[in-house]
């Protein structure tokens, strides 16, 4: 059904497209999952951070940004919806248009710089969200969030969201790598990330010795480190006692032999060009934390042999966004079934056994 649209959606600019498959996804639930008939493949599913996904393939923070449309998401096949990027503040973004298709790399740049309606609004759908997925333990949200353009203290921010949602998410997850936020993949400096782990931990310990639950908070990363950062991170996750890692944010990186002619816009690139670079890092900082930190793969998937990669690689998980907006929902049972027959091919039982085994 998609790919029948998808001349008429790639005549409108790319946000406002995006906010129409919003309204969609929100007002015609049943119309936009008419054609979606998920099979759940018993070798996909494992169990991360003590959560339980019924595929490893989920969809990355910035599609559902406050939190509206997920219950209809997760019934295209994904294994958990990660919402957000949500600010304690609602904010407007940066100026338009600020989101650009590169259809010839299969790519998207986007400098949004975190536009959303604000935690108050996104805990109120997120609430509803809850109520209406029940105890359905397979139906996995996560929360992403961020910190104010004009907030100083950045860790003001994220405590404070964390405080918000630590009882409501089944994960959270901490983005200091938007590249469209000022000063913000400052917080990835060595010293630096290290006082912020420190004062995260020391909120969620609060939490959890309060409400006795322990909900997983995890860090996303940049794909533009250098090796000597990417180590330094790896070091300093293991000792914040971190849930895990995220790997990786967009890219500011441009030196991929781009064809599209928006190639030289700012912003965070993603897509098929920053696949192999976000793989690098995966692959680094799977060897550097010896696989002891579970890992999301993200950035570049296009294809279940590329979800495959990154699981060999040390992902325990993925996440996909900007292969969505080329190929449709669609997509996603075709890569789970692909998924499990490429499995299936290499002799594993399940999925968790062929995490990491690329990783040399």
């Amino acid at each position: 059904m998609y790919q029948l649209f998808k001349p008429l959606i790639f005549c409108l600019e790319p946000e406002t497209a995006h906010n129409l498959a919003i309204k969609f996804l929100k007002f015609c639930p049943r119309l936009a999952t008419i054609l979606a008939y998920p099979i759940d493949y018993s070798n996909l599913n494992n169990k991360v951070f003590d959560l339980d996904f019924s595929s490893p393939i989920g969809l990355s923070a910035g599609f559902d940004k406050n939190c509206e449309v997920a219950k209809t998401l997760i019934k295209f096949g994904f294994g958990f919806i990660e919402v957000g990027t949500t600010t304690p503040l609602a904010q407007i973004g940066n100026e338009q248009p600020r989101i650009f298709r590169l259809n010839q790399d299969q790519a998207i740049i986007n400098r949004l710089g975190f536009n959303n309606l604000g935690a108050d609004v996104f805990f109120e759908n997120l609430q509803s969200l809850n109520q209406s997925l029940g105890n359905n333990s397979k139906k996995i949200i996560g929360v992403n969030i961020g910190k104010n353009k004009d907030t100083i203290n950045a860790i003001d921010d994220y405590k404070l969201l964390i405080e918000k949602f630590y009882n409501h998410a089944n994960y959270i997850t901490i983005n200091i790598s938007s590249p469209n936020t000022k000063n913000l993949r400052y917080l990835q400096n060595e010293q630096t990330l290290y006082d912020f782990l420190q004062a995260i931990d020391n909120t969620k310990q609060k939490l959890k010795a309060i409400s006795k639950i322990n909900t997983p908070i995890l860090l996303k990363i940049a794909p533009d480190l250098d090796f000597d950062q990417q180590q330094s991170i790896a070091k300093i996750a293991l000792q914040s006692k971190i849930s895990g890692l995220i790997i990786s944010n967009t890219s500011v990186a441009r030196d991929f032999n781009l064809k599209s002619k928006n190639a030289d816009q700012l912003g965070g690139l993603s897509g098929k060009p920053i696949f192999e670079i976000s793989n690098q890092v995966l692959k680094n900082i799977y060897h550097f934390t010896e696989g002891k930190l579970p890992i999301i793969g993200v950035g570049g998937i296009s294809s279940a042999q590329d979800v495959y990669r990154k699981i060999k690689l040390g992902a325990s998980l993925v996440q996909i966004y900007t292969a969505l907006i080329y190929q449709g929902f669609g997509m996603i049972e075709k890569l789970n079934q692909q998924l499990s027959e490429l499995l299936i091919k290499d002799g594993y039982k399940n999925i968790k056994q062929a995490i990491g085994v690329d990783n040399n």
